[in-house]
């Protein structure tokens, strides 16, 4: 077995759920802030690509502590760039270290190495801050040299080499570029998408009852699972069709199996369905219109009785769909007042009265949000 860093997205709690559910809870050794360390046989750019939680993973190579940090390094860059030539990109980064080093120091120290080697480097860093995910990325650093990281945990110290990081192109071409978007139905980033796919579990056959533009449809396809979607409306059917075989194109997969179709989600039934058994559902129902200042206390009483109504209705309908122990991973309309966050209220309740138990929660935002989304975890009972 292994050791992975896996440098955590923006929404701590909730990059780190998603973690523990696809990699196994058993298997985080340690943490700190921004990093996640697991034991694992293997990680790669595959798994890299199925995470919307993690900005970057890091195999471990060593565990020392402050007064070695220097000569694990020197060990590390002579074994790995043995027999190289010419100029490299390097980058490094350092997490709950800033009271213990500064970056020149190090670096002008692995300058030094390196020019033993006869090569010369080129670095991303230009300061003591950490540089950018999407610098990194972008300057090739982990094709033409090397992405090294100190992680300082409550045992010590890892030193950790960047195998894989977000493809940021990928993603922003998922996004916006996409042929049918519509900001009336909501727009989930694809990253948030992935990670309401994962914290379902193992499923591999996966229902978006309000499948809208087919955000959620798109990532299921990507991770290679079997996606189906419906829309009350037909246009929105229309536009996850169309947007589906786009991603076919851009994207070449082995695995394509999807299906969508119209239905109210509210009515639905089994029969209404392909002939094939679902594992879980993901999806982004209705949030409630959007809101261009932070609604009244009267405003946000109508806005949750109403949609109370819809989410009972239609959680009740897919109850029968699932099997025993089946996930729903759904976005709940919450507001942010201030520093104030407003949940749905009661939600505990209506779910248990449609058949389900709360297992996770967490809320996922930007500070500007004025409608924000808590992602919920429930299982069926």
């Amino acid at each position: 077995m292994n050791l992975y860093a896996f440098q955590l997205g923006r929404q701590k709690e909730l990059c780190l759920a998603e973690l523990k559910t696809l990699l196994g809870a058993q298997n985080l050794v340690e943490k700190n802030n921004d990093i996640a360390i697991f034991q694992l046989e293997k990680a790669d750019q595959k798994l890299q690509d199925d995470l919307g939680g993690t900005i970057k993973i890091m195999e471990v190579f060593d565990k020392t502590t402050k007064e070695n940090v220097e000569k694990s390094l020197e060990k590390h860059l002579l074994q790995e760039f043995e027999g190289w030539s010419g100029k490299i990109q390097f980058a490094l980064n350092m997490f709950g270290l800033k009271k213990e080093f500064r970056s020149k120091p190090l670096l002008n120290n692995c300058k030094r190495v390196l020019k033993s080697l006869g090569l010369n480097c080129r670095f991303v860093n230009n300061s003591d801050k950490n540089p950018q995910p999407s610098t990194i990325f972008k300057a090739r650093v982990l094709q033409k040299g090397i992405d090294i990281n100190l992680i300082k945990c409550d045992s010590g110290i890892y030193l950790a080499q960047t195998i894989s990081i977000q493809n940021i192109d990928d993603y922003s071409l998922r996004d916006y570029n996409k042929p049918k978007r519509d900001a009336k139905v909501g727009m989930t980033p694809p990253k948030l998408a992935q990670i309401m796919i994962n914290l379902a579990g193992p499923a591999k056959t996966i229902y978006d009852p309000f499948c809208g533009t087919g955000t959620y449809l798109m990532e299921i396809m990507l991770m290679g699972k079997t996606a189906l979607g419906s829309d009350i409306e037909r246009k929105m059917v229309e536009y996850t069709e169309q947007n589906c075989a786009w991603l076919i194109q851009k994207f070449p997969m082995k695995y394509q199996k999807h299906y969508i179709f119209k239905a109210d989600a509210r009515l639905i039934e089994k029969q209404f369905l392909p002939q094939i058994e679902i594992d879980a559902i993901v999806t982004e129902s209705y949030l409630g219109e959007p809101q261009t200042k932070e609604p009244t206390p009267e405003k946000r009483e109508t806005i949750f009785r109403e949609l109370a109504n819809l989410h009972l209705n239609w959680l009740a309908k897919c109850h029968p769909l699932l099997p025993k122990n089946g996930k729903i991973v759904m976005c709940l309309t919450a507001f942010r007042d201030g520093k104030t966050i407003h949940h749905f209220p009661n939600f505990n309740q209506l779910a248990e009265t449609a058949g389900y138990k709360i297992k996770q929660s967490f809320s996922y935002s930007r500070e500007d949000q004025i409608v924000i989304r808590d992602i919920i975890v429930l299982e069926k009972i």
